[in-house]
């Protein structure tokens, strides 16, 4: 009920998951005002952690889990909640936005939202070949499913 969202914001890509977060959280009649983002300069782990850490250390653990729009985003917060003794997911749960294939190898193992990155890079191409070749070439839209990946790194909120 008490989600944060950790983000590196600048692509449209990541703008669109805050939106998509912001919009379900206003469904569900949940708080997504400005102090549940966590903003950081860039995708390094221990930027993320330090913002996680910063979080922490002026507003407490005020978060049931922790949503971030990158992985790599998401081993920072898995850091930082190991370094204050947070227990991850018995107190906060973690989930990345990505499907990177390391986010496996965390520990606890990452839960991700897996972008098939393999499908875009087709996608594009072929996009690309219909409008290097097609003389007139019909507007097209693509749309791929992402999918859930359960792992260790989320559970059922605290009481």
């Amino acid at each position: 009920r008490r989600i944060l969202f950790l983000t590196r914001p600048g692509r449209r890509t990541i703008a669109r998951r805050l939106e998509g977060w912001r919009d379900r959280m206003a469904e569900a009649g949940l708080d997504a005002g400005p102090d549940r983002v966590i903003e950081v300069a860039d995708w390094l782990p221990d930027l993320a952690r330090a913002a996680v850490a910063r979080h922490l250390a002026t507003r407490g653990c005020d978060a049931t889990a922790i949503l971030a729009a990158g992985d790599s985003l998401a081993l920072g917060a898995l850091i930082a909640l190991a370094e204050a003794g947070i227990a991850v997911p018995g107190q906060v749960s973690v989930l990345g936005i990505d499907g990177l294939p390391q986010a496996a190898l965390t520990t606890p193992p990452l839960t991700v939202v897996e972008i098939p990155m393999r499908a875009i890079g087709a996608a594009a191409l072929d996009l690309l070949r219909e409008e290097l070749t097609a003389r007139a070439p019909l507007p097209k839209r693509v749309e791929l499913a992402c999918r859930l990946v359960p792992r260790g790194s989320t559970g059922p909120a605290p009481a």
